[in-house]
């Protein structure tokens, strides 16, 4: 059976500003694998030659991989072509009434003297078969009238698969659509509703249901933005339930991006192309740092964020090039263990933050604030004296309006009363 990779390379580009799907128009890889009956398994068939005939032209040949995997890249989408395959050690096998754009079908080839038909043999053969003469297998011709009945039989359940392929292909494009206008409008109930039905259209595809998945987590953190935004400004009798709420969205949304980046990382390249791969992957990772990001700045972090940050944020982090949004990264994890209440996992970070840029003023404010919570808790003064030490870097060079500045100098002013004041230390 075959089912078509519908998001397009470019469209996944773009999937920040709405994961957008995108179809040929033209050409279509059309693939498969050839493979031969070995004690009741299917064994790989490397190095078979693959030919493909149009009704006026022939295809440039390709031969199988490792897996029996071959593919065409510029077969006009909708065409029907006669696939012929063969190689040393098999017969030759016609298989007729193949569609441009056919993906995942399976050719089985038997035991042979590794026989290859010319075109004008190939092309003979399928007009004899045409009229009921000697058809598909010149050598034979028993069993040219046995194979011709095999190949019909073969095209019409490709036929059948082709058309149910379509069907999905046409449900998911609608789903997609709909969507998408839903995420638009602001709608976000119904663009998860959407997202939802097109991942379960398939669930186990990964050319579409990676996806729908991310498509289906960003909805959710924007709808979790969105009632966090508005609990901080209602009453306190609903306030906390809909920090609550939002909460929840968070979670459920790093969730949904670590089952798209899953299912992207163990998937075939014959249900999603590489560059497809790299694109979804690129964003999922990009969409979880921000969560943490949100995380530690609302200090609504569910319980599942952190788990999934431990295992992805270090990968989005190897994936970027620039420096300073590395260090960020570093720094909101540890905003998110410290709003979390793991103080120790938060110093930990942010000294790893501080390590790759020593004068962070996000991380000098981070490690001073959580140095100094831990030693008022232990009675710990060799932290408190740290913590100030920190602070007083971070009041000395951080702008006026900074959304810490504040609440580190009033701690400063605190720590004065214990008789610790910042000291002037090396980086």
């Amino acid at each position: 059976m075959f089912r078509k990779r519908m998001f397009s390379v470019a469209a996944l580009f773009v999937l920040a500003a709405g994961l957008t799907l995108a179809v040929s128009a033209q050409t279509a890889p059309t693939s498969g694998t050839v493979f031969m009956m070995k004690d009741g398994k299917k064994v790989p068939v490397e190095e078979a030659l693959v030919e493909a005939y149009g009704q006026s032209n022939a295809m440039t040949p390709v031969k199988t991989d490792k897996k029996g995997y071959f593919s065409f890249a510029g077969l006009m989408w909708g065409y029907k072509y006669t696939i012929v395959v063969s190689g040393p050690g098999i017969g030759p096998e016609i298989q007729p009434g193949v569609s441009g754009g056919t993906t995942r079908m399976e050719i089985e080839v038997k035991p042979g003297d590794g026989k290859h038909y010319t075109e004008a043999e190939v092309r003979d053969a399928l007009e004899k078969a045409k009229s009921g003469g000697a058809a598909a297998n010149p050598q034979n011709e028993e069993e040219a009238r046995k194979a011709a009945a095999e190949y019909e039989a073969k095209k019409k359940a490709y036929e059948e698969a082709k058309a149910k392929s379509d069907a999905n292909f046409a449900t998911a494009q609608r789903l997609v659509k709909e969507g998408d206008a839903a995420l638009d409008a602001n709608n976000y109930d119904l663009a998860i509703a959407k997202y939802e039905e097109g991942f379960n259209s398939d669930p186990t595809f990964a050319g579409t249901a990676p996806t729908f998945l991310a498509k289906k987590a960003d909805a959710q953190r924007r709808r979790g933005i969105e009632v966090y935004n508005k609990g901080a400004k209602a009453d306190k009798t609903v306030k906390y339930e809909m920090f609550a709420t939002a909460r929840k969205d968070m979670g459920d949304a790093a969730e949904n991006y670590k089952k798209a980046l899953d299912m992207v990382e163990t998937a075939s390249d014959k249900d999603i192309t590489p560059e497809n791969k790299k694109a979804l992957t690129t964003f999922s990772l990009f969409q979880l740092k921000e969560l943490v990001r949100i995380a530690g700045l609302t200090g609504q972090v569910d319980p599942r964020l952190p788990v999934i940050a431990e295992e992805f944020i270090p990968k989005y982090i190897a994936s970027e090039p620039d420096a300073a949004k590395k260090t960020a990264a570093l720094v909101n994890i540890a905003d998110m263990e410290l709003a979390s209440g793991d103080v120790e996992k938060a110093i930990k970070a942010y000294r790893e933050a501080l390590a790759a840029d020593p004068n962070n003023v996000d991380g000098l404010v981070g490690l001073g604030l959580s140095l100094v919570n831990s030693g008022f808790g232990s009675g710990d003064k060799a932290q408190l004296q740290e913590g100030a030490n920190y602070l007083g870097r971070f009041v000395s060079s951080a702008p006026d309006t900074h959304r810490l500045k504040k609440d580190a100098e009033g701690l400063l002013v605190t720590l004065k009363g214990e008789k610790i004041t910042p000291q002037k230390t090396k980086n």
